[in-house]
């Protein structure tokens, strides 16, 4: 009878017990959350790539690079499943064998004090649910939840599903979540280029990643990877040998460095054209249009030829005593040595970050307007910047002078090249975009094409070149312009006129047009893109503010027909999802009836994108006579380049600010140098003798390695070719002629009205 009682009493509380344990269980799986995890995407970072898909830049929490399944190696997946799953493909979610199995491990590693090759219980499964879908709790119920949802998932995906999305979600230490992401932040390879010995080590990481760096414990970490490769050999992945070679091998870790994808101008303004346009709280994949051989061609002919300039103005401050200081201002162009001996003409200097010496000599190395012999400014054991032009090395310092650089598609708008500066990393604010500064003579082939597109001048029509007197009003004085060499010329043809930058006729042709119509003009062509437009006269010889990038845009309309083009420097934006949110990729072709060889260097114009604002005669023509100023005017230091280059030269008063755009069939590359305070840039110095100067450089590095002998400038068909007269500008066969283009309407005034006598009334 007690027996029964106790029984009773036994089945009771194994009721109540069950009961309880069902109750729990069913409250638990209320609050269990969705286990669809086919629409899960891990969170990345966003990824800003050239237009080659070469990455440029990541910005955001976490470093990841998502891997399809059939893209993850196999030694790598194997790897892990060693140090973490072996039966990963036969269990359900969860291993009960695992778990004995890992009891026992662990009390082995108690009773030998091994503290740091604990075996965890919980399968890749249990994992992936505790990453992705609960907390980090550590507590009776987070473990049942994650058991219930585990069996949930293997029930419904595939096993190549759950472990990709594991390998692509969990955190293995340097800010690296994913094993595409570590292979990079710890051998700095790609996942598919590591060997065994290495993918051993990074799935030793999940366990703790600190715990595992070499640089801290070194034998804690060679411990570590050499048990994931006993596992490999155990669960047949690799053989004994391979064990015996790998587990030998040392650890040998990439020294993070955290201005790889550093940001720049470039990318800043790629982030916050995403921000305002509120971009800004996903992971995106965006293609940029930037040309990163380009790029640093532009920024290393910027960086080197400011710094030869000032040879000629500023004195020798540019050594370091420790290297801690000098390393933190230096860029990817100059390379930091120190110097080992020195003498009056003669500096030798060990490269750092190589074993290489150098040796500069007196060409190289004298800095000033002053001969210095070098011992009276340099000591052994100072750090210094160097370049290397050409094979040749020179001592250079950081730059007071700065300015900036734009590549850009003038048929698509697409920015090449962006350089915002000298030095992002000493300022970051972007010299493209945000310095607003007076475009002196730039100004002046816009003046000239609203005067062709009147039809009431001619590229050879005569204007005299003399002093002119122009009351400002307003109780200002009455100005007295100067040309810049403060000379007359007398009679010059409009085309030469235009070669040669000259202020006075510019001024004649814009008071003929009217200081209202001009601005009407240069509205209509974009110019102005701030409310800066002025009344005054001097407005005709640049005394308005522009930045370089719009002024870019605005040269383009001279190499695409005349239309006006966006900037724009993103190709695609994709989101983590795969939706494609931008794509500039497409457009219609106006030029597809072309022929092949055609096509070849006549970009199609985006139609959608495109205002005209010019007719393609009129922007051919200026074309043509900036071709001229490269040939025999204010460029003609380029002529010698084997290639068509149309430019124009910018100086502002003081020689304050100083431009260079250069026209090529491909690109327009404009060019801005000035100080940050504005101040006088030099005596007499010009945009001929310091701007163009780096365009030379960098049109010259483009055409080492892209030229194209097919490039060329695109004539409209309907032009008529004329030799002309250069001093006089009639239509000649002598000797003293030039080739100008005309259009039918132009040669029918030159044949029915005395062009000269009609502007002459304009002086």
């Amino acid at each position: 009878m007690k027996l029964f009682k106790f029984l009773q009493y036994i089945f009771i509380l194994f009721i109540l017990g069950t009961s309880i344990v069902v109750i729990y269980l069913w409250n638990i799986q209320q609050d269990l959350p969705d286990h669809n995890i086919s629409q899960y995407f891990p969170n990345e970072i966003t990824k800003i790539y050239d237009e080659k898909y070469e990455l440029m830049y990541h910005v955001g929490n976490r470093d990841r690079f998502y891997l399809d399944y059939d893209d993850i190696p196999t030694n790598m997946i194997n790897a892990i499943i060693s140090a973490e799953d072996k039966t990963f493909f036969k269990h359900q979610g969860f291993d009960i064998k695992g778990i004995i199995n890992a009891f026992i491990i662990n009390l082995k590693n108690i009773y030998s004090n091994n503290n740091y090759n604990y075996v965890g219980a919980s399968t890749i499964t249990q994992q992936l649910v505790k990453n992705i879908l609960l907390s980090r709790d550590q507590t009776i119920a987070r473990k049942i939840k994650e058991l219930i949802l585990s069996l949930r998932i293997e029930r419904e995906y595939s096993k190549e599903f759950i472990i990709e999305l594991y390998l692509n979600e969990i955190y293995f230490g340097r800010r690296s979540y994913g094993v595409a992401s570590a292979s990079f932040n710890y051998f700095n390879k790609s996942i598919f280029d590591l060997d065994i010995h290495e993918y051993a080590y990074i799935a030793a990481l999940p366990k703790g990643p600190n715990n595992y760096d070499p640089n801290k414990n070194y034998n804690r970490a060679l411990d570590r990877r050499n048990y994931v490769l006993k596992q490999m050999e155990l669960n047949k992945f690799i053989t004994s040998n391979q064990f015996n070679f790998y587990s030998k091998q040392e650890i040998k870790l990439h020294e993070k460095n955290n201005k790889k994808y550093k940001s720049d101008y470039k990318t800043d303004y790629i982030l916050n054209y995403l921000n305002s346009n509120s971009f800004n709280e996903n992971a995106f994949y965006i293609q940029s249009t930037i040309d990163q051989s380009l790029q640093k061609i532009s920024e290393k002919s910027l960086i080197d030829n400011l710094a030869f300039f000032e040879r000629k103005y500023k004195n020798w401050n540019g050594s370091f005593k420790k290297l801690e200081d000098i390393i933190k201002f230096n860029n990817e162009h100059w390379q930091i040595a120190k110097v080992i001996s020195i003498n009056s003409n003669f500096i030798e200097l060990s490269l750092i970050n190589s074993d290489e010496s150098i040796n500069l000599n007196e060409e190289s190395n004298l800095y000033g307007p002053k001969k210095v012999p070098p011992n009276k400014y340099l000591n052994i054991n100072d750090y210094l910047f160097v370049t290397n032009v050409e094979d040749v090395y020179y001592a250079v310092q950081l730059h007071e002078i700065n300015g900036s650089v734009i590549i850009m598609d003038p048929f698509n708008g697409d920015i090449i090249s962006m350089v915002g500066g000298v030095n992002y990393d000493i300022s970051n604010f972007n010299r493209v975009t945000q310095a607003y500064r007076q475009p002196g003579s730039s100004i002046k082939p816009f003046i000239y094409a609203q005067a062709l597109e009147t039809k009431k001048f001619l590229p050879n029509t005569l204007i005299l070149d003399s002093n002119i007197l122009l009351e400002q009003g307003n109780n200002l004085p009455v100005w007295i312009p100067k040309n810049y060499s403060n000379k007359s010329y007398g009679e010059l043809t409009f085309r030469r006129a235009l070669e040669t930058s000259n202020n006075l006729v510019t001024l004649k042709i814009g008071l003929d047009l009217g200081l209202n119509s001009v601005n009407k003009f240069l509205d209509k062509i974009k110019f102005y893109n701030i409310e800066n437009k002025t009344d005054v006269y001097s407005t005709l010889l640049g005394a308005v503010e522009n930045n370089l990038l719009n002024l870019a845009k605005s040269y383009s309309i001279f190499l695409n027909g005349g239309y006006i083009v966006e900037p724009s420097i993103i190709k695609k934006v994709v989101s983590n999802e795969g939706e494609l949110i931008i794509n500039n990729d497409y457009f219609k072709c106006n030029y597809c009836s072309f022929s092949i060889e055609d096509r070849s260097y006549r970009r199609p114009i985006i139609e959608s994108q495109r205002e005209k604002v010019i007719s393609p005669q009129t922007s051919f023509q200026i074309l043509n006579i900036l071709e001229g100023a490269v040939d025999r005017g204010t460029g003609k230091s380029l002529n010698k380049i084997d290639y068509p280059i149309a430019g124009k030269t910018g100086t502002t008063n003081e020689s304050k600010d100083l431009w260079f755009f250069g026209l090529t069939p491909r690109y327009v590359i404009g060019v801005y140098v000035g100080y940050d305070k504005p101040r006088s840039i030099g005596y007499r110095e010009t945009g001929s003798s310091v701007a163009l100067p780096i365009f030379k450089t960098i049109i010259e590095n483009y055409l080492s390695n892209y030229k194209n002998t097919n490039d060329k400038f695109i004539v409209p068909s309907d032009l008529i070719v004329k030799k002309v007269d250069k001093d006089n500008g009639d239509i000649s066969d002598g000797q003293n002629t030039i080739i100008d283009y005309f259009t039918k309407d132009q040669l029918d005034i030159l044949d029915n009205i005395n062009i000269i006598e009609e502007i002459g009334g304009i002086n």
